[in-house]
C-alpha cells in the first residue's frame, strides 16, 4: 500500500471514532449526568454585603517561668526542721494524678483581665483540689487547678471555666450553688 493512502486512511479511522464519541454528546436532548453541561458549581453571590471585621493579631507570650505550668505528680512537702503542734490530726491525702495542675504568678498590675472564672476553693493540699476538681467535672463542670506561691507556701485554687463574659461566669456561679451547695467567687483570669 502506499504509505500517502495509509496516512488517509488512520486520519479517517480517527475521524470516525470522534464523531462516534462526540456526536451523541452534542446530539444528546436529556441529561443523566450528574455534573453541569454549561456554567460552574460556584454559588451566587449573596444578596448583601458583610462588613470586613478588623481582628487585630495578638502577639503570643512565649512560655517563661513566670507563666503557668502543668505539673505531672502530686509533689511531697519537703521536710520541716520543726513543726508547732497542731490541735486536730490531719487526715491524711489520697494521691491524685495531677495531670491540669497549672503553677500561676501574680499577675502584674496592668494586666486586664481577658476570661473569667468561679473560683470554688483554695487548698493547701493538691489533693483535696483535686478531688472537688474531680467532683465538679463529675457534674458537668470544666473545672481545673491552679499552683501559686503564697507566702512561700504552696496553695492549689480550684476554678471553674474560663468564660469570655462574666455574665457566663455568674450563671456557672448559680449552677454551682444550686447543684452542689458551693459557694464561689468570680474573679478575672489572664
Amino acid at each position: 500500500m502506499n504509505e500517502q493512502i495509509k496516512r488517509r486512511l488512520v486520519g479517517a479511522v480517527v475521524l470516525v471514532s470522534l464523531a462516534v464519541i462526540f456526536i451523541p454528546m452534542l446530539l444528546d436532548g436529556g441529561n443523566n449526568s450528574s455534573m453541569p453541561r454549561f456554567g460552574s458549581n460556584i454559588p451566587q453571590q449573596p444578596e448583601f454585603d458583610f462588613e470586613p471585621l478588623d481582628i487585630p493579631l495578638q502577639p503570643v507570650t512565649p512560655i517563661t517561668a513566670d507563666r503557668p505550668r502543668v505539673i505531672d505528680k502530686v509533689e511531697k512537702p519537703a521536710p520541716a526542721a520543726s513543726k508547732p503542734a497542731q490541735s486536730k490530726p490531719t487526715e491524711p491525702v489520697k494521691s491524685v494524678p495531677t495531670a491540669d495542675i497549672k503553677e500561676v504568678s501574680k499577675p502584674a498590675a496592668t494586666e486586664a483581665p481577658v476570661t473569667w472564672v468561679v473560683q470554688v476553693g483554695s487548698f493547701s493540699q493538691s489533693g483535696n483540689a483535686l478531688t472537688l476538681r474531680d467532683k465538679l467535672r463529675k457534674n458537668g463542670f470544666t473545672a481545673f487547678v491552679e499552683k501559686y506561691r503564697d507566702k512561700g507556701k504552696s496553695s492549689y485554687r480550684v476554678r471553674v471555666g474560663p468564660e469570655l463574659k462574666r455574665e457566663n461566669a455568674e450563671k456557672q456561679l448559680q449552677r454551682i450553688k444550686s447543684k452542689l451547695q458551693l459557694k464561689g467567687i468570680i474573679m478575672g483570669h489572664s
